[in-house]
């Protein structure tokens, strides 16, 4: 049964469909191959469309062409959504490597399209005669089949009729099945690509341990909080009942702010550690940063940054000292408008700086991991983005938690 499956698969038929997308591609080709048959043999008329040798011909045209048509994401939206193939697309889908891939793949398309769509169309009216034939010699008494295709095969129409139909639907099949398992070499990522994506998976990989590493200290200085706290008040809870509440309360405080840290960060990897135990700049130190990052910077802060916790307050200063960084390193000019606007439900950041080209830094660059790093782990969004002249990087950072020490 397993033979006979391609008959009634659905992925048969969506690859026969896209099959014959290839013949259409190849029929304007055809046609000026055609043009010049007809040249060399006036007598021939159009009958160059069906020539193997102008086939053949025109194929050095076709892949020439396909360098130049703006076809790549046509080509692999049918490969995906007909031959139901599976890739990821280039990174640079500009580049030399993508545009002869691709290329290799259309003048595929159009070949094998043009050789299986022709036998398609040859085939389907023959096998239509040989059933109607050969009812006609089976129950209506006919002698013999008239014309040229006369012989065994048309008597036996019944019989031979749906097998040519079978073994035209099982070419599509494997036809299709060959070109799928082709499709992602062609289409998807090359060595370069996945070379590129494997760099910016590291640099994602370092920006998570690199807050993991930070977020340790944090909920290791809560922790302390909370042992100190906590003895204090079963040293007191007799003498002074009312300080041991609060220090109790502050126990509770402190370990709701540290356990929530944790769980932003669960799962992620510490491979290594320093001694380092400086104190973490936040969003008070915003003005010192602005001073000391070499950047003109206009700070515009509004709302009460006290509203935010210190994870949160700390991690909204690292975007903003990586947005300057990336400014002094890639803007036209070292100049840069940072507002911070603390709300009621989210912290929002942006930073504006002038850019009179469209960055040509690779895609995903390590800043601007960072940056989305630092406000996934906090349940936010950050994003960059090029208009009008202006580079700017956009976060948002949600307020959960208030008060945190």
């Amino acid at each position: 049964m397993r033979l006979l499956a391609p008959l009634w698969s659905r992925a048969t038929y969506r690859g026969w469909v896209w099959i014959i997308l290839g013949g259409a591609l190849m029929m304007p080709f055809m046609m000026v191959g055609a043009i010049g048959h007809n040249a060399i043999d006036p007598d021939s008329g159009f009958n160059g469309v069906i020539e193997p040798a102008v086939f053949a011909a025109v194929l050095p045209l076709v892949a020439a062409a396909s360098l130049l048509l703006p076809d790549r994401e046509v080509e692999r939206t049918a490969a995906r959504r007909l031959l139901g193939a599976e890739f990821a697309s280039p990174a640079d889908d500009e580049s030399w490597n993508s545009r002869w891939r691709t290329g290799c793949w259309f003048t595929l398309h159009a070949a094998i399209g043009g050789i299986v769509s022709g036998i398609t169309l040859a085939l389907v009216p023959y096998v239509a005669f040989l059933l109607y034939y050969g009812a006609r010699f089976a129950f209506a008494g006919l002698d013999t089949v008239p014309g040229v295709f006369s012989g065994p095969i048309a008597e036996w129409g019944l019989l031979t009729g749906p097998a040519f139909l079978a073994a035209l639907i099982a070419l599509v099949a494997a036809t299709t099945a060959a070109m799928r398992a082709l499709a992602p070499r062609l289409l998807g990522q090359g060595a370069s690509d996945r070379l590129a994506a494997s760099r910016a998976e590291a640099a994602r990989l370092a920006a998570r341990n690199r807050i993991a590493r930070e977020l340790h200290d944090s909920v290791g200085h809560a922790l302390s909080v909370v042992v100190v706290q906590s003895e204090a008040a079963s040293r007191l809870i007799a003498r002074d009942p009312a300080f041991a509440a609060e220090a109790m309360a502050a126990v509770g405080e402190t370990a709701r702010g540290a356990l929530a840290e944790l769980d932003a960060v669960i799962g992620a990897l510490r491979e290594d550690r320093d001694d380092s135990r400086a104190p973490q700049r936040d969003l008070a130190d915003l003005a010192s940063l602005a001073a000391e990052s070499g950047v003109a910077v206009d700070l515009r802060v509004t709302g009460e940054p006290e509203a935010l916790g210190r994870l949160a307050s700390r991690e909204t200063y690292r975007i903003v000292q990586e947005a300057l960084t990336n400014v002094l390193r890639h803007a036209d000019e070292p100049r840069a408008l940072v507002a911070v606007d603390v709300g009621t439900e989210a912290a929002s950041v942006t930073v504006t700086s002038p850019a009179a080209r469209r960055p040509r830094g690779r895609p995903g660059g390590r800043g601007l991991i960072g940056m989305a790093e630092r406000a996934t782990v906090l349940g936010g969004t950050a994003a960059s983005d090029w208009d009008a002249g202006e580079w700017t990087v956009r976060a948002s950072i949600p307020i959960e938690t208030k008060g945190r020490e």
